[in-house]
């Protein structure tokens, strides 16, 4: 092993140690409230407040909503990144140009309905994959995960689902607020 993995797999071991077993049924109850909250949203949005520009200059409001059920579908990919402790996610310089085409492009004939579909299809494999968690993995973790380069564990990627959703409902409601 190399020293990064020697280090990295003591702090595992030494936290896994030291910290309890996150409670599985919260977590769940966390991802249902965010989905069921995601739902709302949606389902109170008309067809001109789909349209409206939010205060991200780069998305309208419908671009938002895709991008939050197509950026659930990647929650499963970051908890398997945690559990090898190898991130494969590009640095924020790409990343972030290519959240933006990808969610222009991505958006383009999305409707309440399809992103509701598609979020509640990233939700099912987000709960699988909670149950697919073992005792001793809630602590692994990687850095950098994502645009923000933060330590992340199979247990904060868990929450990140909620934060996500709120950062972006946040600048939607302010959205809708200014008009």
């Amino acid at each position: 092993m190399r020293r990064k993995e020697v280090v990295m797999a003591s702090i595992t071991s030494d936290s896994a140690s030291a910290t309890a077993v996150p409670d599985r049924e919260v977590i769940r109850a966390e991802l249902e409230a965010t989905r069921s909250a995601y739902h709302r949203l949606v389902n109170s949005l008309s067809a001109a407040d789909w349209k409206k520009k939010s205060s991200n200059p780069a998305w309208r409001v419908g671009q938002l909503v895709w991008h939050l059920a197509w950026g659930a579908g990647y929650f499963p990919r970051g908890v398997e990144e945690c559990r090898k402790g190898k991130s494969r996610t590009p640095p924020a310089w790409i990343l972030n140009p290519l959240n933006m085409l990808i969610t222009k492009f991505g958006s383009r004939g999305a409707t309440p309905q399809s992103v509701l579909e598609k979020y509640d299809a990233a939700h099912a494999r987000i709960v699988t994959c909670l149950e697919s968690v073992r005792d001793d993995e809630w602590h692994k973790g990687v850095k950098p995960l994502g645009a923000f380069g933060a330590y992340k564990t199979v247990e904060s990627v868990f929450h990140s689902v909620t934060l996500h959703f709120r950062e972006h409902e946040a600048v939607i409601v302010e959205a809708l607020r200014r008009c």
